[in-house]
């Protein structure tokens, strides 16, 4: 098997990609890997020495270097600041001397870049970290980070010299660059809209008891219908579970009576809902049916709408909203009347957001 230098574990490095550590919003990680190209004279100065360095399951040489995969974390997509894990290791090897280094962990923060790895029973500072020259790239939801370069820590260099009974290690040695793919298992929205389809049926409801709906600035009115902005959430990236946030609103009025429904949220879960600010409270005025598009997602009972995802695009759809319980009673109480039931149909809901 190919041998790989101690610093190898700069892999993780690539995690930190974007050092700029200002405080942003941050998405979990699903999987992805981080991948190190050891520094030409740094390898060649490991083998002169003696010294072996090969890769623990599940990291694996790949492409010449070698990847590890990983398991979870959080950073800012955009830049790649945070913390990121991983699993697999290296064993680093020389005559009878075994030093293995496992549970790579990379830690971005407002003065400082820094890997760390599990040997034995401690947890040891191995690498510093320059994103002076990273590139951060996104690829969809994804965030590619490349040009990271990582270095020796005093710590590891005293470390290693003291197992191996050698002086080759010193602060600041140059170890290699690495590249890393980071898969999100969450979406920061930043954008996009909800289109609110009204019913005709609803339409016509409204119309007979002289109520007007109107949209709240910023939302508006369109061909397609409602339409609400979207101003932030997050949402699960493989069943699209979590909320979304929304400016504006939708009046209701007849004569003087004025009910406003403001600043939407919808939340995606085992039961899909609605909610709006009524009065200074937040209730739940809308149920969203997608049993017409319902699909069993791993151990999570959340129903899938209808969902693209292009680029940072998603777009989810066939959510059919119907009145609450409450928002029922809510209505007909203001407006003195007992047309409004608990699963009124008001129309069809879809989302167009854009992510971070």
């Amino acid at each position: 098997m190919r041998r790989f230098s101690i610093l190898a574990l700069v892999a993780i490095v690539a995690v930190l990609a974007a050092l700029p550590a200002a405080a942003s919003a941050k998405v979990q990680l699903a999987g992805g890997s981080t991948t190190l190209t050891l520094a030409k004279g740094t390898a060649a100065a490991l083998t002169a020495n003696g010294i072996s360095v090969r890769p623990l399951r599940p990291a694996k040489v790949r492409g010449g270097g070698v990847a590890f995969p990983i398991t979870g974390g959080s950073i800012d997509p955009r830049s790649g600041a945070g913390a990121i894990a991983h699993s697999g290791g290296l064993v680093f090897r020389a005559g009878s001397t075994r030093v293995p280094l496992r549970s790579f962990r990379v830690h971005v923060g407002s003065r400082r870049a820094i890997l760390t790895a599990r040997a034995g029973s401690a947890r040891l500072t191995v690498l510093s970290l320059s994103v002076a020259n990273a590139k951060v790239v996104r690829n969809g939801l994804g965030t590619t980070v490349k040009g990271v370069r990582a270095s020796l820590s005093g710590q590891a260099a005293k470390a290693l010299n003291a197992a191996f009974g050698t002086r080759l290690f010193s602060r600041g040695l140059p170890i290699g660059r690495v590249v890393v793919r980071a898969v999100p298992a969450q979406a920061e929205l930043a954008g996009g809209d909800t289109i609110l389809a009204l019913d005709s049926g609803a339409g016509t409801a409204l119309q007979s008891l002289g109520i007007t709906a109107a949209p709240i600035d910023p939302a508006s009115a369109t061909g397609a219908g409602l339409l609400f902005p979207i101003t932030g959430g997050k949402v699960n990236t493989a069943t699209f579970a979590g909320s979304i946030s929304h400016s504006g609103g939708l009046r209701l009025s007849r004569g003087s009576t004025v009910v406003d429904l403001a600043s939407f949220t919808i939340t995606v879960d085992a039961d899909p809902d609605l909610t709006a600010l009524v009065g200074g409270s937040r209730v739940s005025i809308l149920n969203l049916d997608l049993t017409q598009q319902a699909r069993a997602r791993r151990a999570l009972a959340v129903h899938q709408l209808d969902s693209q995802v292009s680029g940072r695009q998603i777009t989810l759809s066939g959510a059919r909203a119907t009145l609450t319980a409450a928002a029922a009673a809510a209505l007909n109480q203001a407006f003195g009347t007992t047309a409004f039931t608990e699963g009124f149909l008001v129309g069809t809901a879809t989302v167009e957001a854009q992510a971070r």
